[in-house]
């Protein structure tokens, strides 16, 4: 998916700032406010979305919210997400954010989970390992 983006000649930031265990940022606004071209206003807390601005204010509406992906699922509230638990951060905007159409109008917050890896890489070895099985289950036939 991240290769369409760069083919299409748009602006995408990954940060992976959050990799190792530690980290020295208290929610996951103050870790938005480290990336670059995103702003976060102050306020929120307790639950409450603050207002978060990638490409201004829509002309089609007067919401300003980018649209959240949570690994590969679209949400409207990251409030439950932990720095810790962040793997990786990237922040779609211009053009680029036009693949998820309307929604995607004031840009795209991609968030990928430590958890999500993981799974993905267990998924990933033991389809290696199925493979590796059927070859070898192969010649000796």
């Amino acid at each position: 998916m991240l290769a369409a983006l760069l083919a299409l000649g748009g602006t995408v930031c990954a940060q992976e700032k959050v990799k190792t265990g530690k980290t020295v940022y208290n929610n996951v606004f103050e870790l938005l406010r480290t990336e670059p071209g995103v702003y976060v206003a102050p306020g929120g807390g307790n639950g409450v979305m603050p207002k978060i601005y990638i490409r201004g204010v829509s002309t089609n509406s007067e919401n300003t919210q980018p649209l959240f992906v949570v690994d590969g699922i679209i949400t409207d509230n990251v409030t439950y997400l932990l720095p810790e638990d962040i793997y990786s951060v990237e922040v779609i905007k211009d053009g680029t954010a036009s693949i998820y159409g309307m929604q995607g109008q004031n840009g795209v917050i991609l968030f990928r989970t430590k958890s999500a890896v993981e799974q993905e890489k267990r998924i990933s070895d033991e389809q290696r390992a199925a493979k590796k099985a059927a070859r070898q289950s192969r010649r000796r036939k």
